[in-house]
């Protein structure tokens, strides 16, 4: 918690005194699943928030770093329609530091691809809203690829829709067992925010 706070603390300074260096503040929400827990569909909805930084290569070209707090997970609801009237959740807290390198392909529309590692705070895995005691532990560091894009909607106001996928497992499979096609559990993860660009806005 000490490394995020200064890290936090570094990104704003930047983006407060550096004319170069461009701020920005965002909120959404995510839709998520873990591919591997036998479960389909992004059904796990979660917040996600944080602040960024962005720096210009080119006229073109942009990188920008983030720090932000993002919910993940899995969940399966009831299915009466066939006697099944069971459930299972998987809860999810990450603080992530994801890199970025943003492509302005108009003055309103940029698209952006990088990486990203989280740092686990929190998991919960319940089956029937009961904690499982068998619950097998998640990894705490996650690395994840991404790619998405940006729509200025006003002035400094513009909407970010994001994918990423986990680059390594987040945990091991049931029972442990691993193959060259199934090597764990990976989150999945489809990320809609918001966001406020401090000072001048340029499009990037």
């Amino acid at each position: 918690m000490k490394y995020f706070l200064t890290v936090l603390a570094l990104t704003l300074t930047l983006a407060g005194f550096s004319q170069k260096f461009k701020g920005s503040i965002f909120t959404g929400l995510t839709a998520s699943q873990v591919d591997g827990d036998t479960y389909s569909g992004f059904n796990r909805a979660g917040l996600n928030a944080g602040v960024g930084v962005a720096f210009p290569f080119s006229e073109k070209i942009a990188g920008q770093f983030e720090i932000k707090f993002t919910q993940k997970g899995s969940y399966r609801g009831q299915r009466p329609n066939i006697g099944d009237y069971s459930t299972y959740s998987i809860k999810l807290n990450y603080i992530e530091l994801p890199l970025i390198v943003k492509y302005l392909y108009k003055p309103k529309i940029n698209f952006e691809t990088g990486l990203a590692f989280g740092y686990l705070m929190s998991s919960k895995e319940e089956f029937n809203d009961l904690t499982d005691p068998g619950s097998r532990p998640f990894y705490k560091n996650e690395f994840s690829w991404l790619i998405g894009g940006n729509y200025q909607l006003y002035k400094n106001i513009s909407v970010n829709i994001r994918y990423s996928y986990s680059v390594l497992p987040i945990r091991k499979n049931l029972g442990n067992w691993t193959s060259w096609y199934k090597r764990g559990q990976f989150n999945n993860v489809v990320c809609f925010s918001f966001y406020y660009k401090l000072g001048n806005s340029d499009g990037q």
